[in-house]
């Protein structure tokens, strides 16, 4: 007569039960980019309100090149008016309310996990926050069916008009640091570089270029920005699937590459982003709220220092 086994298959099946690692790994997120590019800030502010202005002392309009008559007083001219820049100012933030019953009986700790991806969705929030400034920027350069165009060209760049061979190549990079340059808009560094924030897709195209120099080479580790590439004609490339990427009309995705001098960007800030763990109202006190606030504002600060190249990528759809 066989052998009857005291096994987990049959006879005590009822003991064995699902193993469950309960240390919780999250979602693969890009790093956040685009608010490490802000660099202007209210220095003395007057007051609090719904709006900060900042101001932006002009040049005179001529310079004086005519030698002064030794008998004649010089006449005196008045300085331009000020530009104004002024930044919108508003409250954002999220939250969530944890039962105490989802506490009591889920298998591991989820406050620290919920904790985390409130501080994720703060941080990811307000770098979207920036990007949505920046994509709203006036100077556009990009190919236009092999035609290097712009937005001050005699034929405008068209983004519908960016076909799938428009690449992003270094006649772009080229120019548009070049466009940088004339229009005085200052560097990022002491070595005199801007900074492009590009697709993986878009810097694919000409990351086989020669003339890359590794982060290593030219900036001291401390001052390297998240995702940096490498340098490359003038621009330090700093790689975020974050950039803006829409289908023109003729189904190319076109994609947007950022090249930024200093200044470009202004925060104004009136509380800082922090997280809140909110009281107990309810009363058996079984919710737990918690989340985070934020009250403040992005605006382009110059216009001079920001350059959007719009491009295709080869190994878009693959």
């Amino acid at each position: 007569m066989p052998d009857n086994y005291t096994d987990g298959g049959t006879a005590l099946a009822n003991l064995l039960a699902t193993g469950y690692d309960r240390y919780l790994r999250f979602q693969l997120r890009p790093n956040p980019i685009f608010r490490q590019m802000v660099d202007i800030h209210p220095v003395s502010l007057t007051n609090v309100g719904p709006t900060v202005t900042l101001s932006i002392f002009k040049e005179f309009a001529d310079l004086a090149t005519t030698p002064l008559s030794e008998t004649l007083d010089v006449a005196a001219v008045a300085p331009p008016d000020v530009d104004r820049v002024t930044v919108t100012v508003n409250e954002y933030g999220n939250a969530n309310i944890p039962t105490l019953r989802l506490r009591q009986l889920a298998f591991t700790q989820v406050d620290p996990a919920l904790a985390d991806v409130l501080g994720k969705n703060m941080v990811d929030t307000l770098d979207k926050l920036v990007q949505n400034v920046l994509d709203a920027g006036t100077h556009v350069i990009g190919k236009n069916g092999g035609t290097l165009a712009s937005d001050e060209s005699s034929s405008a760049f068209a983004v519908n008009s960016v076909a799938s061979g428009d690449k992003l190549d270094s006649s772009i990079v080229r120019a548009a640091i070049t466009r940088l340059r004339s229009r005085n808009a200052p560097s990022r560094d002491a070595r005199g570089t801007y900074v492009a924030v590009a697709h993986p897709d878009a810097i694919h195209d000409i990351l086989a270029d020669t003339g890359w120099l590794s982060p290593h080479q030219y900036v001291d580790t401390s001052n390297i920005y998240n995702a940096e590439a490498g340098t490359y004609l003038g621009a330090r490339f700093v790689m975020s699937p974050r950039a803006t990427v829409a289908a023109n009309s003729g189904s190319v995705d076109v994609y947007n590459t950022y090249f930024l001098g200093a200044q470009a960007l202004v925060e104004a800030q009136i509380a800082r982003e922090h997280t809140v763990i909110g009281p107990q109202t309810d009363h058996l006190r079984r919710f737990f709220p918690m989340g985070w606030l934020y009250h403040g504002g992005f605006a382009i600060y110059r216009q001079e220092s920001i350059e959007i190249a719009k491009s295709s990528s080869s190994i878009a759809g693959l």
